[in-house]
């Protein structure tokens, strides 16, 4: 069982080593294993030259259209409104154009013979108490007016030696229910200068999954005041002008019909309609598609049959939507160019523009190459490759999976081993699952780059040359040595200290920078050298299996064209 723990500490040294034949190239890669070792990557190059490496190394990301594999629709258009839920403030009225309402509060103040001030609260008949005057009617009046009307009504009363000055010194509070689907409905209390969208605000907005944006009413005493539909203001700035007073309702409705829109989207959100019958003319000027999309999806249920459409924009305009559809925008016209990229070391542009049908010789023949460039290990990164060697990865590792807990064991004592295997096996393809393979593309000596068709997503690498070799696995002592030529695997093998007592010897591996592989042999300038682990009895089988499935990640690029 030691011997096993052992073996799998340095199988983890393995996977670091071909993870690395499978990463990017030029790149400081760190090695270690349990002696503490580390190292260069063979692609590295000094530091001044990394920052000229790094331009164009970012990829594009991939666009991935997980809502509707997920069953998750986008949030509801609108929902901005209420991410950030505070309650109004009752703190003063700076808006000239407020009109007073029962329950504010005016300031006055007298000064000349008659020097005082108090704050009046406007009462439920819409009047201020104003001291040695009276009543005084100031409901319905702009904030901006207050002064005038108040000072018109004490002229009546004081001569000139005393004047009036007035103003609104708070908006009352009121008190509003919200009723309906709201995360929290019941009674809230603002100002009374807050709108119906504030107290929604209040209630924890409406509910995404049952709540209505477009049909919001107010009703007073039993009688609907207003109707408010949320899109108006969304899209135009409109707001029905309702001054709510103490004890309205505002009452949300249900949820009316829903699209989903995902893709090219300027607004990917879930609309609402107002009425039952919707066109894709109305959810394009909601959704705002871009200018590349040409195509839509459409996945919905027509009378309980489940429906699927493919149509170019202009015939989706015309269609019927139906409630629950869920709508993607695709860019999907035929384009007779794609880009190229090009990373390492080079001086010209990181991305080229080539037509369907090019060949990588030409290309490169207009790439400025840096005088540091590995010309001979220049390689692709093909997207296509990748996708293959992630399928490949994940098979085999399925099928190592299976294979680690069906085994059979002959015995008590190996059956206890084999779970304990079993679970540091497992976790080891847990962490292989994340390893993401780069679809490296080598090639001979003898290949025609005129003759290699590119391709979409093709990056072009050209490392860097690097004088030294990088020594790890099962050796005595992993190290970064500089290159000797004439040297071959075992030389700088003897030179790391000579193999462990653990080592496979006839299965060293020497990397290439261009992530091609070999088995010993002659070491060029920036190779890796990894001397995988041996195995006795059952391990063995385990062993060979996560190198076959490595292998996948770290070889089988390098024989696209052998």
């Amino acid at each position: 069982m030691t011997l096993f723990v052992h073996l799998f500490a340095r199988l983890s040294a393995l996977l670091i080593g071909l993870i690395l034949a499978s990463s990017a190239v030029p790149a400081i890669a760190q090695i270690d294993d349990d002696s503490g070792a580390s190292a260069v990557g063979a692609g590295s190059a000094p530091a001044a030259v990394i920052t000229d490496d790094q331009r164009g190394a970012e990829r594009q990301q991939r666009t991935l259209r997980q809502d509707q594999l997920a069953g998750r629709r986008p949030p509801p258009f609108g929902s901005e409104l209420f991410q950030n839920n505070t309650a109004a403030s009752a703190e003063g009225v700076s808006d000239p154009n407020y009109v007073i309402q029962p329950g504010d509060v005016v300031s006055v103040t007298t000064y000349g013979l008659v020097n005082e001030t108090a704050s009046l609260v406007v009462d439920p008949e819409g009047n201020i108490a104003l001291p040695n005057v009276g009543p005084v009617q100031i409901a319905g009046t702009r904030a901006a007016d207050v002064d005038s009307v108040v000072g018109a009504a004490a002229s009546q009363v004081y001569q000139s030696t005393v004047q009036v000055y007035a103003t609104v010194a708070n908006a009352g509070e009121i008190q509003v229910f919200v009723t309906g689907p709201v995360l929290r409905p019941g009674g809230h209390t603002a100002t009374s200068q807050a709108s119906a969208i504030g107290f929604l605000q209040n209630a924890g907005g409406i509910d995404p999954d049952r709540g209505s944006y477009r049909h919001i009413i107010i009703r007073r005493n039993g009688e609907t005041m207003a109707s408010i539909d949320l899109y108006d203001f969304l899209l135009n700035g409109d707001l029905a002008a309702v001054d709510l007073r103490n004890g309205d309702v505002i009452v949300v409705g249900q949820q009316g019909p829903v699209v989903s829109v995902s893709g090219d989207a300027r607004a990917p959100y879930t609309f609402e309609f107002a009425n039952l019958a919707a066109t894709g003319a109305e959810l394009l000027q909601y959704s705002r598609p871009r200018p590349e999309v040409t195509h839509v999806s459409i996945l919905g249920t027509r009378d309980g049959v489940p429906f699927n459409a493919y149509v170019t924009r202009e015939e989706f305009a015309m269609m019927a939507l139906a409630d629950g559809d869920r709508v993607q925008y695709e860019a999907d016209a035929p384009s007779g160019t794609f880009i190229v990229r090009v990373m390492g070391a080079h001086d010209g542009p990181s991305a080229y523009v080539v037509q369907r049908g090019d060949y990588l010789g030409p290309l490169l023949a207009r790439i400025p190459l840096d005088v540091l460039a590995d010309v001979p290990m220049i390689h692709l990164e093909r997207q296509s490759i990748a996708e293959t060697q992630r399928v490949l990865l994940q098979e085999n590792l399925a099928r190592l999976e299976r294979a680690i807990y069906t085994a059979p064991s002959t015995s008590a004592a190996s059956a206890q081993a084999r779970a304990a295997q079993a679970s540091a096996l497992g976790e080891f393809i847990q962490r292989a699952r994340l390893v993401e393979p780069r679809g490296l593309v080598a090639f001979p000596d003898d290949a025609d780059l005129n003759g290699v068709l590119l391709e979409p997503d093709d990056v072009i690498v050209i490392p860097y040359i690097n004088q030294t070799v990088v020594v790890a696995g099962e050796v005595e002592l992993p190290q970064t040595l500089l290159w000797t030529p004439g040297n071959d695997a075992r030389d700088y093998v003897r030179r790391a200290g000579g193999f462990t007592n653990l080592a496979n010897r006839s299965d060293t591996l020497v990397i290439h920078p261009d992530g091609s592989v070999q088995r010993g042999g002659a070491v060029r300038a920036g190779d890796r050298i990894l001397v995988p682990p041996k195995a006795p009895g059952q391990t063995l089988q385990f062993i060979r299996d996560i190198t076959q499935v490595f292998a996948q990640v770290g070889i089988a690029a390098a024989a696209v064209f052998r």
